[in-house]
């Protein structure tokens, strides 16, 4: 009896013990919170307690508000993150977009003055994304706050302070729940920051001054304009805003979009842009590539001889910048960046003209639209900067010289892309609407192949050609570099006795103008090697290109480059010596193939050779002198798993040394051609280097491996060596 009595007793308690928690803390906000300790203040407000790696004061419950979401940085999405202290909150770090859940902070008294302020980002849908406050027991909210300022244009990420009147509850218990039920992408997560209960009136009067200043200085300028005008209103974004520029629709070009022209994209490539400013609608990956959107500058009436000029970079997804009617809004003229390549000039600014002169004395304004159009492929945003309107075939002409001459004096190039000598090639070729009175190279000398000896260096630039204008100016060689040392005279009988690379410079010179170029030429002291097999003269001499759609650049064909590793992984390219030939930068598309043929050599000493080859595309061939195909060998290491990280077991760009054995054909003269292939599915690239045609013994390829760093993994990792299958035998 008595045993029973105790266990009824027990079981009472328990039914208390529940009874009281619900009738205390209730179901507010659906949040599911455990009964906890009151504390004196908001736990861990500012979210600077990061030291157990978990929610400190806070409860997550469902999908959104993952932890990693707390994070140090400076921007988001773009967007200037005026944080408190050195962490914040961001949803689109914490997880997916369409995440949904709630964030709930641990029970405290409300002291001070009764006041909250705390930061708030994102949450452009209202009804779905909120703050609420709730005292414990009451499954009410006592207040709610939303982010009604987030227009997903000019306010999207940024953390706005906000300020919450409880002053009418001081002392009592209040827990804060936020909510993120949008299941979408358009600006539908939270940021957050720096709840803080305020002691006195001056610091709610500072939180509330601090969001007018953050709404005047990021949300929308008014838009002003008088069509009267011969211009537009800031052209370059030199205000480092949207100012003057109208909003027609989408969320693709906000002001998140308006960068630095020394932002680099891709890590090492300058946008060549102008000024300080230009519109980036990728914001080097930081906002989707899938967002739409068009806006349009001030109204103007077009004077002067009716030129339109400005720079326009990536918009491979159907993009464009047009002239338009100011009162019909008729698109007069539509320019898309015809010269988009990718990598070449992928995101690089490219200046176009308009001949607009049909329409002088109309209204009209500039438009740019930033579509998508998925089947021509990525790079479905746009890069703009510099509008300029109204010009004379005066102003225009000497805008071209200008910007010739601005990329002809660049000592900037990245080590990964060859961009100047491309971008250089855009201002020579491009269609001028006023003939370019620039010093310009027409024609220019091909790299050379000679045995060591005395060679009439004159003979090689015997096409080159320059013009000023419409005049012919004569081509002459300033001198002559090898290893260190330089000759300016002799060139008709110069000394090329020792093997190697000689840079030979030539130009021409107009009215105390010059402009130069150079070209390679490879000495050699005999053939058991074939010439420039390891790409260290920097460029293609030695090689012969066997593809049509391999275009010259400046004379040269592109494609050697310098990069040890390519992408902000840094993933190694296991390049031999200073320079490799990398499919990315032929000006070839992935899907086509190319290939190109070496000089010959006598295959001697122990009839073994080997290349370093990469990517799923990449091919070698060999042949006899006569054209007879005797060898041909595949790249097999190419394994698209375990990204990024070479050591694991993936496999991409970078090279695998391959011995080949054809000691069959000992005394013989062959060549060799190395090729990238045609393949099913993504992929299509080879990256090449270190062609060596003569080892005195076999080498032990069985115990040999080359060694590079597993980009940014810790540690080096070994690349072993191989015998290559021939796939013709």
């Amino acid at each position: 009896m008595k045993s029973n009595l105790h266990r009824m007793f027990a079981v009472l308690i328990v039914v208390l013990m529940v009874f009281s928690v619900v009738a205390c803390y209730g179901n507010a906000g659906g949040s599911d919170k455990p009964e906890a300790v009151v504390a004196d203040d908001i736990v861990n407000g500012d979210f600077e307690d990061v030291s157990s790696g978990a929610w400190v004061g806070w409860t997550r419950k469902d999908a959104a508000f993952n932890f990693r979401g707390v994070t140090d940085a400076e921007k988001v999405n773009g967007a200037p993150i005026e944080k408190n202290g050195t962490y914040f909150f961001a949803g689109t770090v914490g997880g997916n977009p369409a995440m949904r859940g709630t964030l709930t902070s641990d029970p405290f008294k409300l002291g001070g003055n009764g006041f909250i302020t705390f930061k708030m980002g994102g949450g452009k849908n209202t009804e779905k994304c909120y703050v609420e406050f709730f005292e414990q027991g009451n499954d009410e909210a006592i207040a709610k706050v939303v982010n009604d300022e987030c227009d997903g244009v000019f306010i999207t990420d940024h953390l706005l302070t906000k300020v919450v009147d409880l002053s009418a509850y001081v002392g009592k218990t209040i827990y804060i729940v936020v909510t993120d039920n949008d299941d979408g992408n358009d600006v539908s997560w939270l940021n957050l920051d720096a709840f803080k209960v305020c002691r006195d009136q001056a610091e709610v009067d500072a939180a509330k001054a601090e969001h007018d200043r953050q709404f005047a200085e990021f949300g929308p300028k008014p838009f002003v304009e008088d069509e009267t005008s011969n211009t537009i209103e800031n052209g370059g974004f030199e205000t480092g805003d949207l100012t003057g520029w109208l909003l027609l629709d989408g969320t693709a070009l906000t002001r998140s979009a308006i960068v630095p022209t020394s932002q680099m994209y891709w890590n090492d490539r300058m946008v060549y842009g102008e000024g300080e400013y230009y519109l980036d609608g990728s914001n080097n990956g930081a906002i989707q590539e899938t967002l739409l959107g068009s806006i349009r500058s001030t109204k103007f009436t077009l004077g002067g001889d009716g030129f339109i000029t400005f720079m326009m970079g990536s918009g491979n997804g159907g993009s464009y910048v047009a002239l338009c009617d100011g009162n019909t809004d008729e698109e007069l003229i539509k320019q898309e960046n015809t010269y988009f390549s990718d990598p070449a000039l992928a995101l690089t600014l490219l200046r176009y003209y308009m001949d607009a002169s049909e329409y002088i004395g109309r209204v009209c304004y500039i438009k740019v639209v930033d579509d998508n159009d998925t089947s021509k492929g990525g790079f479905a945003f746009i890069n703009v900067d510099d509008f300029r309107v109204s010009l004379t075939k005066d102003e225009v002409a000497a805008l071209e010289v200008e910007q010739m001459e601005k990329i002809q004096n660049e000592t900037y190039n990245s080590p990964s892309y060859d961009d100047l000598t491309n971008l250089r090639n855009y201002y020579t070729n491009y269609p001028y609407p006023v003939p370019l009175q620039s010093l310009t190279l027409t024609a220019y000398a091909d790299n050379q192949v000679v045995d060591c000896g005395t060679v009439d260096l004159t003979a090689f630039v015997a096409d080159a050609k320059a013009a000023f204008g419409s005049e012919d100016v004569p081509v002459a060689i300033t001198k002559v570099a090898f290893e260190g040392n330089e000759a300016t005279e002799g060139f008709d009988a110069f000394d090329m006795s020792a093997p190697g690379f000689y840079t030979v410079t030539y130009g021409a010179e107009y009215n105390g103008k010059t402009v130069e170029t150079a070209f390679t030429v490879v000495a050699m002291a005999d053939h058991k090697e074939i010439a420039n097999g390891g790409f260290e003269s920097g460029n293609l001499a030695g090689w012969t290109i066997l593809t049509d759609a391999w275009a010259k650049v400046d004379g040269q064909y592109p494609g050697v480059i310098s990069a040890e590793s390519y992408w902000g992984e840094a993933l190694p390219y296991n390049q031999a010596g200073s320079f490799h030939l990398d499919g990315w930068n032929t000006g070839i598309g992935e899907p086509d193939p190319w290939a190109i043929r070496s000089t010959t050599f006598t295959l001697s000493g122990s009839g073994f050779i080997s290349v370093r080859m990469g990517g799923a595309a990449a091919a070698v061939k060999v042949f006899t002198a006569d054209g007879t195909q005797i060898g041909y060998y595949k790249q097999t290491r190419f394994h698209d798993e375990f990204f990024p990280s070479v050591g694991q077991g993936g496999s991409w760009a970078d090279m695998g040394t391959y011995v080949i054995d054809l000691s069959a054909y000992l005394g013989q003269e062959l060549y060799i051609e190395l090729h990238d292939e045609v393949i099913d599915g993504g992929w299509a690239h080879g990256f090449f280097d270190e062609v060596v045609t003569y080892y005195e013994t076999a080498p032990d390829y069985a115990n040999l491996f080359d060694t590079v760093m597993d980009g940014n993994q810790a540690g080096e990792i070994q690349i072993p060596w191989q015998l290559a299958e021939n796939l013709a035998a």
